[in-house]
């Protein structure tokens, strides 16, 4: 399988906004990548035959515990349905915490529903932790 992963660039615009199942405005989309995007927010996307078929982002939290070390947080992934069951979700997954890795991230975390546990268990990451989440309504869109 010929997949090629890269940071995503202005020129996804469409296939991305097609991806993620979005409205985002093109104003709002060239915004983000060339100003919220930076060294410590990442956002990887997934070619397979000019097509993006996957997706995933880092952020990089700088504490100041531990020394004033890094962590890692891995959001979003998301890889086409077509496309599930072919290891490409374990290469986008490898890449994001190669990346964390490179930028000293001591630990990186993510929160997932229940069953996907079994997926992320296989690309390395455990569930000694609890996760909670608290979704407030009013600012999502």
């Amino acid at each position: 399988m010929n997949a090629n992963i890269r940071k995503i660039e202005l020129s996804d615009f469409f296939n991305y906004k097609t991806h993620i199942k979005s409205n985002i405005s093109k104003e709002y989309f060239e915004n983000f990548v060339n100003n919220i995007l930076n060294d410590n927010h990442h956002i990887l996307v997934l070619e397979y035959d000019n097509m993006i078929v996957g997706s995933g982002t880092l952020l990089i939290e700088e504490k100041m515990t531990y020394g004033g070390c890094k962590m890692g947080h891995v959001e979003n992934i998301l890889i086409d349905e077509n496309m599930r069951g072919k290891k490409l979700g374990t290469l986008l997954m490898n890449e994001l915490v190669k990346i964390a890795d490179q930028k000293s991230c001591y630990r990186v975390d993510l929160v997932c529903e229940k069953h996907l546990n079994k997926f992320y268990k296989i690309v390395g990451f455990d569930d000694n932790l609890i996760c909670m989440t608290m979704l407030n309504k009013h600012h999502y869109k």
